[in-house]
């Protein structure tokens, strides 16, 4: 690759990052303490963290959620950390509250730039075609919920940019054989992982099925290696995130993940109509887990607050962008069934038959497990049809969409591909994939939003 095509890839990560930005600080701005979901409460974490110095204990009584039991402190707190400290370390300034909330989403937003970066990473990583590559990466970054939840307080931003850390990591580790580089990101992702999200864990298992059958390949000699490298992985997230866990064993007797001091917590300072051990769910009801997702508005919540829902889910934005979303998503589902030899579209040299087929896997377990987790805790714990607890998904997601858009544009563009211009002709149309999402975000953020907070 020459330094022209290097810099011109630079100046359009530099372009998606800066409308990025402007979007992300739209939100950071207008909308009040609160409207983020549940962020009073995560909020109350990281003021605790600055008022003391130390972390809280779940049950302290500082943070405890009002109504609903508990806290956000038996959860994995890393971002919470970061602002707290970072909150403390600037006490000296003697800012105002409204300063105090907007520095602590500001990690949010740095989180989620860093996350762009690394979508960028993994898209040069998948495709040698770059239009198709930053396809990828726009398709990821401008989803306007994606945007979202990276500007107001909480550990989903910092679970998510771990999901894109490990993913970018396992594909590099793939073609490299795990070298240095691959090792060190996946130490850093999985412990980033073990600290903010615990819907994101799926990312983490993926990899390590993804690693296992690279490596089984290979007979006798991939499992020496396959042990050793797995081996350094463990011992550095263990440096790195062990402590928590450890603390967790401590301070509830032996409840490494705390979620059983947690419900405990719950049920004995939360209202009783709240109460997680006698409430009412889908599950304790008998009503089936199909009923649940068809015959209520679970769906149809879901998938239109996995595109753009904000605030405390209040805030819709077009039905049209809804609509455009949903066609996309069926041309490119459609895309995928057709055969790459009908339209004369080469292999990725860079990723062999049998590497392309491990990253499957890594996207398949990737892309379910959220899934299956968000099902699960809303049938058996709290009907939450929210499609942020999907968000981890987004990138095997957008993936599939990507893959599937290759070959409509192909397709579209066969007829011109033997004239002169018939590249340029499918480079516009890929530049017009790029504008529609970007303009459908932008209207999202400084038009749905804004008008919702009287701003327009």
């Amino acid at each position: 690759m020459n330094k022209k095509k290097i810099n011109v890839d630079l100046v359009r990560l530099g372009l998606l990052l800066l409308v990025a930005l402007a979007c992300m600080m739209a939100f950071v701005l207008v909308q009040p303490l609160g409207d983020g979901p549940d962020e009073i409460d995560r909020y109350k974490v990281v003021q605790y963290i600055y008022n003391h110095g130390t972390l809280p204990v779940g049950d302290d009584s500082e943070v405890l959620l009002e109504g609903y039991g508990g806290s956000y402190a038996f959860q994995p707190i890393l971002t919470y950390i970061i602002q707290g400290y970072l909150l403390r370390a600037l006490r000296v300034f003697d800012l105002s509250e409204l300063t105090m909330l907007v520095i602590a989403r500001l990690v949010c937003v740095a989180t989620g730039l860093t996350a762009v970066v690394y979508t960028w990473l993994i898209g040069r990583q998948l495709f040698e075609d770059k239009r198709v590559a930053y396809l990828f990466t726009v398709a990821v970054t401008m989803l306007p919920q994606n945007l979202f939840v990276h500007t107001y307080v909480n550990t989903d931003s910092m679970g998510l940019l771990s999901v894109a850390i490990v993913i970018y990591a396992t594909i590099r580790g793939i073609k490299t054989m795990y070298d240095i580089p691959s090792v060190v990101n996946l130490i850093l992702g999985i412990s980033i992982c073990a600290l903010s999200y615990y819907n994101c864990y799926g990312v983490v298992l993926a990899a390590a099925i993804t690693m296992i059958v690279y490596y089984c390949r290979e007979g006798r000699r991939g499992i020496v290696e396959l042990v050793s490298k797995a081996g350094i992985i463990i011992f550095g997230v263990m440096i790195l995130a062990g402590w928590w866990f450890i603390r967790n064993g401590i301070l509830y007797d032996g409840d490494i993940l705390a979620l059983k001091a947690r419900q405990l917590c719950a049920a004995e300072t939360a209202l009783p109509e709240y109460n997680p051990l006698t409430r009412d769910t889908y599950y304790r009801l008998g009503i089936p887990l199909t009923t649940m997702i068809w015959g209520t508005d679970y769906y149809t919540l879901c998938w239109k607050s996995f595109i753009a829902m904000f605030g405390p889910m209040r805030i819709p934005t077009s039905h049209y962008i809804y609509m455009t979303y949903k066609y996309l998503c069926i041309v490119a589902l459609a895309g995928l069934i057709i055969p790459r030899k009908k339209l004369e579209m080469p292999e990725n040299r860079e990723i062999s038959q049998g590497d392309r087929s491990v990253i499957t896997i890594m996207m398949l377990v990737s892309g379910l497990i959220p899934v299956v987790l968000a099902l699960y805790y809303s049938y058996t714990w709290e009907f939450q049809p929210q499609g942020r607890y999907y968000l981890p998904m987004v990138i095997p997601f957008m993936l599939l969409m990507t893959l599937g858009m290759r070959k409509v544009i192909a397709l579209i563009s066969m007829p011109f591909r033997k004239l002169s211009r018939g590249k340029i002709f499918e480079s516009l149309l890929y530049h017009g994939m790029y504008a529609l999402i970007v303009l459908m975000t932008l209207y999202s953020v400084f038009f749905a939003m804004l008008r919702y907070y009287g701003r327009v």
